[in-house]
């Protein structure tokens, strides 16, 4: 939980009292999580309201999440600065309402570990920058120093003055700290709108629309003072992807950056419509709701043949996945890699049956087997799979970025993007015992609470114990049933979201 004075607990959190007894008949964790603990929907949201005058600063730690807040700064003078500290964090469902009256960046991310990830989710700045005024949305904390990766997923960053998102900082300064950007919104913001750093590791920008019409004049001091000059995507000292984007404006890179494209369209070719899931307002962003738009968000497969190819290969996508759906395989399993001159190879298996699939933009390549256990290789793309029943095992050889149903895993959780975690701090003078079921793998994670002899997993059941601490597991598939005999309190949530 972010450590800001207003920060809620987590939505999905019950209190179950002595001897519960639930059982889910094949509901899913998140259905269970927003029904049966009375847990607030995904349209709810706290609200931070700043003060004229004052800059709010809100620290989001190590393996923290911050999500589901609207920040409120219509005041005359009020700001806010997000920071982040340590890596696995999470900013989820944000939104920055008012006109940002500039003297510091909005948010500060980065990531300490080298090999550490961080994301950013569902983020509206979209209402501009007072004019004159310095600094604009996002800068990677070049001064942390940001080494590890941070993703940026359905970001919108509009109107700002000295760079929508400022990610070469860590590379200037000798760090190899890096970002990627998919399905986001970027529009007028001076001097860049994506500014990224590729020192040691390759960037990459996917699904995502950038509109550099509009923007303000550069602020005083900068180096051009006065300057309307801006970058569209601006690639500093390694090598960047561009992959099914939509650009107008400059594509420009410097310090040995260097920049490839696939499936993007630029100038007059461009579908400048924001894709779909960006949010177009701090309230939507808040809630978790997608925006109104409809642009390259997963849209195109084809070349650069303008809006109506665009549209086409979106139509025959759905087809596809309908039809997979109604074949009976409803999961996705997605391996994503963005160094194309790295081979990354992986093997998994299902509990039912599985076939490739053209999902995220996915090739069909003859070196991926499909059969019993599945083993494949990919480089510089993407390889997807539909597959029934539930993913068993997974194991990854190299660097690649994982989803499961759209959900990004985290290394070293692939497979088991659930958690549930009992607490039985509630009663710390009591022992409580508890059992469930799940319908796919199950294990007991140290990270969400504590591992002792008296906690088993044996198949898909779980028996244990808590005393006044926490036991956690990671699991897949749905929770069938959950029983308890104590006063504890249940969450159950999605990877990410402890």
């Amino acid at each position: 939980m972010a450590r800001d004075e207003t920060a809620r607990d987590s939505p999905e959190m019950g209190l179950l009292n002595r001897r519960s007894y639930l059982r889910f008949a094949g509901a899913t964790a998140a259905a269970f999580a927003a029904g049966a603990t009375g847990a607030a929907s995904a349209a709810e949201y706290r609200t931070i309201t700043v003060s004229a005058g004052e800059t709010r600063n809100i620290d989001v730690g190590d393996g923290e999440t911050f999500e589901n807040v609207l920040i409120d700064m219509t005041a005359d003078g009020a700001s806010a600065l997000i920071t982040t500290s340590g890596s696995g964090w999470t900013i989820r469902n944000v939104g920055f309402k008012g006109i940002h009256p500039g003297g510091h960046y909005l948010l500060n991310p980065g990531v300490s570990d080298p090999e550490g990830t961080a994301l950013v989710e569902n983020l509206y700045m979209g209402d501009g920058q007072v004019a004159g005024s310095d600094s604009g949305g996002i800068w990677l904390n070049a001064n942390l120093p940001h080494r590890g990766t941070i993703t940026f997923r359905n970001v919108h960053v509009a109107g700002m003055i000295d760079n929508g998102l400022y990610g070469s900082g860590p590379g200037a300064q000798g760090y190899g700290g890096n970002l990627h950007v998919e399905s986001s919104y970027f529009k007028a913001n001076t001097i860049s709108n994506v500014r990224l750093n590729a020192k040691d590791r390759p960037c990459r920008v996917v699904d995502t629309v950038v509109d550099s019409r509009g923007n303000k004049p550069c602020r005083t001091g900068c180096s051009a003072p006065g300057s309307t000059n801006t970058r569209a995507v601006w690639s500093w000292y390694g090598e960047t992807h561009l992959r099914n984007c939509d650009i107008l404006g400059d594509i420009t890179s410097v310090k040995g950056g260097s920049v490839t494209q696939t499936n993007t369209r630029t100038g007059d070719a461009a579908d400048l419509t924001p894709p779909k899931a960006v949010p177009m307002s701090a309230e939507q962003a808040a809630s978790g709701a997608g925006g109104s738009g409809g642009g390259s968000g997963g849209r195109s497969n084809g070349g650069s043949n303008g809006s109506s190819s665009a549209e086409s290969g979106n139509r025959t996508q759905r087809v596809q996945q309908k039809k997979a759906k109604a074949r009976g395989f409803p999961n996705v399993l997605s391996i994503s890699s963005s160094d194309a001159s790295t081979e990354t190879t992986y093997e998994f298996g299902v509990s039912g049956e599985v076939e490739k699939s053209t999902d995220r933009g996915a090739s069909k390549d003859d070196e991926d087997s499909v059969g019993g256990t599945v083993t494949g290789a990919v480089a510089g793309g993407t390889d997807s799979y539909r597959f029934s029943g539930t993913l068993a095992t997974f194991s990854l050889d190299g660097k690649a970025t994982v989803f499961l149903n759209g959900e990004r895993i985290a290394p070293g959780n692939r497979g088991l993007p659930e958690t549930i975690v009992v607490d039985g701090s509630a009663d710390p003078t009591d022992s409580s015992t508890y059992s469930f079921d799940v319908s796919g793998a199950v294990k007991k994670d140290g990270d969400l609470g504590s591992v002792n002899s008296f906690d088993t997993v044996s198949g898909t059941r779980v028996k244990g114990r808590v005393i006044d601490g926490k036991d956690g597991y990671r699991f897949s598939g749905d929770l069938n049933r959950l029983e308890v005999d104590g006063k504890v309190l249940v969450q159950i949530g999605k990877e990410g979201g402890k």
